[in-house]
């Protein structure tokens, strides 16, 4: 692995562009599996912070492998978030029905 210095211009853009392929691809799977199963408004958070996140990846990863396991440790790390603030919200104890101080 090469540390870079004697890419020309455009070998380091298409690097860059592979790494945030690599960074993004994950992310934008599980946006697909969103928009597929008809939750739209969860779709639209997961991009906006997938492609965030992906962005900040592609340029700090050093391989394109690297890229590609941060990738998918964002896409998993957002999968999570949104099954724990789903629970959140179906939770008897949030909406109001459960343990009550003196009833």
């Amino acid at each position: 692995m090469a540390d870079g210095l004697l890419l020309t211009r455009r070998e380091r853009l298409r690097t860059f562009w592979v790494r945030l392929g690599a960074g993004l691809g994950p992310t934008l799977v599980l946006v697909v599996a969103a928009v597929a199963l008809g939750v739209t408004a969860t779709a639209v958070a997961v991009a906006v912070m997938g492609v965030l996140l992906g962005l900040v990846v592609a340029t700090s990863a050093k391989s394109t492998r690297g890229a590609l396991v941060g990738g998918v440790a964002i896409a998993v790390a957002l999968l999570v978030l949104q099954v724990v603030l789903a629970w959140l919200v179906t939770h008897p104890i949030e909406s109001g029905q459960g343990f009550r101080i003196g009833a």
